[in-house]
């Protein structure tokens, strides 16, 4: 993951001095991508999540535009083809 962002700098939280947040310092719609560190000093991008996109517990609903961008793809040959599967069956 390293490797596929290098050179690209994540968004900056309004009013940060430094890249990230630790859990325990977010609020509610703040991105919980984690950017760097392990266990409980891991940093957090702490970005604001779009209101109608937050939905903790759902794939890339907890991340912002940018890091959303990045961990939701479109999917396998497979899982685009499920819904034509699934509407031949019904």
């Amino acid at each position: 993951m390293a490797d596929m962002m290098a050179g690209i700098d994540p968004p900056m939280p309004k009013g940060a001095q430094t890249i990230g947040r630790l859990l325990a310092d977010l609020s509610a719609r703040q991105c919980r991508f984690p950017l760097r560190g392990e266990g409980a000093a891991t940093r957090f991008c702490a970005a604001e999540v779009e209101a109608e996109v937050w939905q903790p517990g759902r794939s890339g609903a907890c991340y912002c535009g940018f890091h959303r961008a990045i961990v939701v793809g479109r999917g396998t040959e497979s899982e685009r083809a499920a819904p034509r599967v699934l509407e031949r069956l019904g």
